[in-house]
């Protein structure tokens, strides 16, 4: 943050337009922020929103599920993306990951069936999915894929932007993302169908036509979920997307260089990037032999002063199993559902840990270590010093 983001929120207060559409003078910053994000991600559609969570739920309503429709997802993801699915009253299917971390292209296949409607492909800790093998499958069964780049803002996969490659993409700008307006999304797409329904959504149900609310075909027509993004968060958001290139290659840049330092620690690798040149470097996962070992040397690092490091299967919402309300199956309704209208396949849903088992086998063996946008010389070498010697002394 700077005085660049004091002067454009700064702006808004005094102008009296704190709502994206009306007020005294007219806004701007919300629509410069969603012109901006069509530039740098070359799509011809953004729809700025209130967070990630509600980019989600306007995008699943846009795509338009039915009730008890499949969706697959993966173990490791956050906790939005199962509930965004359970409020549209469907099913969530979990689907195991690679040495990716993200979804595993062969279980997803394996998690197909004639209720499948969406894939969700989460971009998780800076990294990529596998989007030409995921697109592949999609493609041959006539699925769409929604993309979550909430962690992967500014990734690229193969010199293609990451939320441009499915049906549409969803982005996060809550405080701990890559570029924040404190909480904030955005959902982006090349489809205008999915563009109109998702402002329909993210609005008052009614999609935006020469710049006037305007409803539609009856078949077109969602029910909306004020989602939109204040004046003020867009102010932000616009200064900040501006930066967003900068702090990825620092992320980068330290991420790369941590790695070097600390490549040659034996009974340790690491997480297989899809495409390293175009990973944010916002984390580095690490995976070691033994859980045992993982949790000595977690521990050990946030004794040195790296507090916000995690054993991957503590990694609270982020994994499956920690998430109370799926293993528990919390209906929406005393009627059970969406539980209650699951497939009658003869397949139990169970989401206990267990549900995915090479998952979890990863996740108890595998640390993840948050990399900062400004890191010095001397902080990444005191990174990487104190990483080499948990790993030496670690049981």
């Amino acid at each position: 943050m700077g005085e660049e983001e004091e002067r454009a929120v700064i702006e808004v207060l005094r102008s009296g337009s704190l709502c994206r559409f009306y007020g005294p003078s007219d806004p701007k910053y919300v629509l410069s922020f969603e012109a901006q994000a069509r530039e740098y991600y070359g799509v011809r559609h953004a729809i700025a929103v209130n967070s990630c969570t509600g980019a989600l739920e306007c995008a699943i309503a846009a795509i338009g599920l039915e009730p008890g429709d499949e969706v697959i997802l993966p173990a490791f993801m956050w906790v939005s993306n199962i509930s965004a699915v359970v409020r549209a009253n469907a099913i969530p299917i979990l689907c195991e990951i690679d040495d990716s971390f993200t979804l595993s292209p062969p279980d997803i296949e394996n998690k197909i069936s004639s209720r499948t409607k969406l894939i969700i492909a989460v971009h998780m800790a800076g990294g990529q999915c596998d989007m030409d093998a995921i697109m592949m499958i999609a493609n041959r069964h006539g699925i769409p894929v929604l993309e979550d780049v909430a962690q992967s803002n500014g990734g690229e996969l193969h010199g293609r932007k990451l939320g441009t490659i499915g049906a549409a993409g969803v982005f996060s700008l809550q405080l701990h993302k890559n570029i924040t307006s404190g909480e904030g999304g955005l959902i982006v797409t090349n489809d205008k169908r999915l563009a109109e329904r998702s402002f329909a959504a993210h609005d008052i149900g009614l999609r935006l036509l020469d710049g006037h609310l305007v409803g539609g075909d009856p078949k077109d027509i969602v029910w909306g979920s004020g989602r939109r993004m204040s004046e003020l968060a867009g102010a932000l958001a616009s200064v900040q997307m501006q930066k967003l290139s900068a702090i990825v290659r620092q992320m980068r840049r330290s991420h790369d260089r941590i790695i070097s330092l600390i490549a040659d620690l034996p009974g340790i690798v690491f997480r297989r990037l899809i495409d390293s040149s175009g990973s944010t470097g916002s984390f580095i996962i690490i995976v070691l032999d033994t859980p045992r070992r993982a949790s000595d040397i977690a521990l050990r690092l946030k004794e040195g002063g790296m507090h916000h490091v995690y054993r991957l299967a503590e990694y609270l919402l982020h994994i499956y199993s920690n998430i109370t309300a799926l293993v528990q199956k919390v209906p929406l309704s005393p009627a059970g559902e969406p539980w209650s209208l699951a497939s009658s396949n003869g397949v139990a849903l169970n989401y206990a840990k267990g549900a995915c088992p090479k998952s979890d086998d990863l996740f108890s063996r595998s640390l993840i270590i948050p990399i900062a946008s400004c890191l010095t010389s001397d902080q990444e070498e005191d990174a990487a010093n104190l990483i080499i010697h948990a790993t030496k002394i670690a049981n």
